[in-house]
């Protein structure tokens, strides 16, 4: 991730893959132990960092060097989550990769060159830079998806039924009688249980349409409308920064993009003094 000398003051002074590991390692349990206050970390965390790479590496860094590196990894993960907000991507959760065919991946590179390090190979310490400068958009309220909904369809038993209806409820205690008479009481129930079945399958199938629509149209919305704000004098890391705490809070996202420019403007200015 690091881009050696364009970080920190000293031209002598560059990331290598284990100082980034160490770097996003420390923030990310500080992150987790509350000490990022207002998407700023505390000068404690910073100089955790600064003593563990002089510890670890040998090697003198001081806290503008991690100040300028966590901005670096903030634009990284601006990029990622601009990819994984526009269409004919895929996401692999195990190896933390961003998939794509070919023809998609040759377009992608001529048209944006710096999306090419994150394309169809695992993208370095994802879950920590995801606690560090993000939310985990891949597995967030925005990137969730009617597969990841837990049913179980499994246990004849427990049948969809209305318990305040008393047909549908003996329907529901013969099933638990022996398999002979079961099968024999069911038949005269089966028409009504057949479209209390039907009707949950479609609302459903409702649900699940309504959330890959929301997922596909409003994260590259939001991102699209969060970051115009720069526009407006807002900060380009403050602005990645809404976008990650609005990735996570979808009631709070929708109600942001309903809003017009003067009145994003004043939510955005609340949300700077926390």
């Amino acid at each position: 991730m690091g881009k050696g000398n364009k970080e920190g003051t000293s031209k002598q002074f560059r990331w290598t893959k284990p100082m980034e590991h160490v770097f996003l390692e420390i923030l990310a349990e500080e992150a987790r132990k509350r000490n990022k206050p207002s998407n700023t970390f505390r000068a404690v965390s910073i100089n955790q960092v600064v003593d563990a790479i002089l510890e670890r590496f040998q090697v003198q860094c001081d806290a503008k060097h991690v100040e300028n590196h966590l901005r670096t990894v903030k634009n990284q993960w601006q990029i990622i989550c601009k990819i994984q907000a526009e269409s004919g991507f895929g996401w692999d959760d195990n190896m933390k990769m961003i998939t794509c065919d070919r023809a998609t991946y040759d377009a992608a590179v001529m048209a944006h060159k710096k999306y090419e390090p994150f394309l169809n190979k695992s993208i370095d310490h994802y879950d920590e830079m995801a606690v560090v400068v993000g939310k985990d958009m891949a597995t967030g309220s925005f990137a969730r998806t009617f597969a990841d909904i837990d049913l179980d369809d499994g246990n004849e038993d427990s049948m969809p039924v209305d318990c305040n209806n008393e047909e549908a409820e003996e329907v529901r205690t013969n099933v638990s009688s022996s398999g002979t008479s079961k099968r024999k009481r069911k038949s005269g129930q089966e028409s009504l249980v057949d479209e209390q079945i039907k009707f949950v399958g479609e609302q459903l199938g409702k649900i699940a349409n309504t959330l890959e629509k929301f997922t596909a149209d409003n994260t590259s919305q939001l991102y699209e409308q969060v970051m115009s704000m720069e526009e407006e004098g807002f900060d380009e890391d403050f602005l990645c920064s809404v976008l990650d705490y609005l990735g996570s809070h979808e009631s709070e996202a929708k109600i942001f993009l309903v809003k017009n420019k003067k009145h994003k403007k004043i939510w955005l200015q609340k949300f700077s003094q926390g």
